[in-house]
């Protein structure tokens, strides 16, 4: 049987499968029973795969699809982290076929490619953020102690039980006009924040948000840096901006995120659910839910009908997601949740990765994604060097 699993995994990235063949694989994945006996086959399966050159990932899709929607009802979306182990094996061989990336099953005492190994192992990225107030004062929220950690204006500031930083309206207090509060998160952090008005914020790492401490004019508007993923409160008569890197995202009450980071090239607002209007120089457009569209430059707009989902949240829900991704596109979210740096000293930056990974690992696991790909690195402390 090991030898029948092991013909099967090697034949899905050569020639690709005959209908009977994605069946009687599927069928195997969906047996609790074959645990072990994939553990087995798995191990000796990436020594014989082809060269990435003769691997043809488009061949995995079909069994990928069967064995991720099996005995899930509709089309509802499969997490990474919530995959049973017939799943997550058929995720991280889809990767292997994809891109000759291994990660997270690789046997310790197998060989490998050589690379140099991660001397001091770093940490993921944790909860952790500054809270800046409107007198000037800074508050590490990772320090502070729950409860409240500050009155500004009418509101409580509190920082609850589950790490989330939330404003509670308290006593009236005078004040002179409206307070702004910003929140940032450094490299290697997120955190999330329930505005005054119950909308909810996710702040993704290297990020941050200014906003008013009480909305009490007609409109609501804050100002964002990075990337964050909203859920906004319906408020009818008192719409919500968001206002980010040459674009303005207005919002009557919906779910969406927004990528503008200043060191991309490119902006993206991604409309969940409900209703959006994005405008920036040249441009005005409404979203509807699964549709996102890309600023380039200042004037180079782009709107995309089918978007995924899925990679967009990946962030949000504990894990990376790559669709296609060049080293430079993975490096640079590796480096944000890592807190690292990266230097490129190769040309060869446009091979493809595609696949997951969960944030929660170390750095070290991470970076196994590149040990059966043709990329190399170096690192020293926390400066990893991208090399021929």
């Amino acid at each position: 049987m090991e030898q029948r699993i092991t013909f099967l995994l090697k034949k899905s990235g050569e020639e690709g499968l005959t209908k009977a063949e994605e069946t009687e694989l599927t069928a195997f994945f969906q047996d609790e029973a074959n645990r072990e006996l994939f553990n087995s086959a798995a191990a000796a399966w990436p020594e014989e795969i082809p060269g990435d050159g003769e691997v043809n990932p488009v061949n995995w899709e079909p069994v990928l699809q069967d064995i991720l929607l099996a005995d899930k009802p509709g089309n509802t979306p499969v997490k990474v982290l919530y995959r049973k182990w017939w799943q997550y094996a058929a995720a991280v061989v889809f990767i292997v076929a994809a891109s000759g990336a291994w990660f997270l099953l690789q046997p310790k005492n197998r060989a490998t490619h050589h690379v140099p190994e991660v001397a001091a192992d770093i940490a993921p990225g944790t909860n952790k953020a500054m809270l800046q107030l409107s007198n000037g004062k800074t508050i590490v929220l990772s320090d502070a102690q729950n409860g409240v950690v500050g009155q500004q204006g009418n509101a409580q500031v509190v920082k609850t039980d589950n790490g989330v930083l939330a404003y509670r309206r308290g006593a009236a207090v005078a004040g002179n006009g409206v307070e702004y509060n910003t929140m940032i998160t450094p490299r290697g952090g997120q955190f999330r924040i329930v505005l005054q008005d119950g909308s909810t914020v996710w702040l993704n790492a290297a990020s941050s948000l200014k906003y008013p401490v009480e909305f009490n004019g007609a409109e609501r508007v804050v100002e964002l840096t990075g990337e964050a993923y909203f859920e906004v409160a319906a408020r009818p008569g008192q719409p919500f901006r968001v206002k980010s890197k040459g674009q303005e995202v207005l919002v009557l009450g919906t779910h969406f995120n927004i990528n503008a980071y200043p060191d991309e090239t490119m902006t993206a607002t991604t409309l969940i659910t409900g209703k959006v209007k994005v405008s920036g120089a040249g441009y005005a457009g409404v979203l509807q839910p699964g549709e996102q569209v890309q600023q380039q430059g200042n004037s180079h707009w782009q709107l995309l009908k089918n978007t995924d989902i899925e990679t967009v949240m990946a962030w949000k829900n504990g894990y990376f997601s790559f669709n296609k991704a060049n080293i430079v596109t993975v490096m640079r979210q590796l480096a944000r949740w890592y807190d690292v740096n990266v230097i490129f000293e190769t040309k060869n930056t446009e091979q493809a990765f595609v696949g997951e990974i969960p944030r929660s690992v170390s750095l070290e696991k991470a970076l196994e994604i590149l040990k059966f790909s043709n990329v190399h690195y170096v690192i020293t402390g926390r400066t990893i060097k991208i090399i021929d």
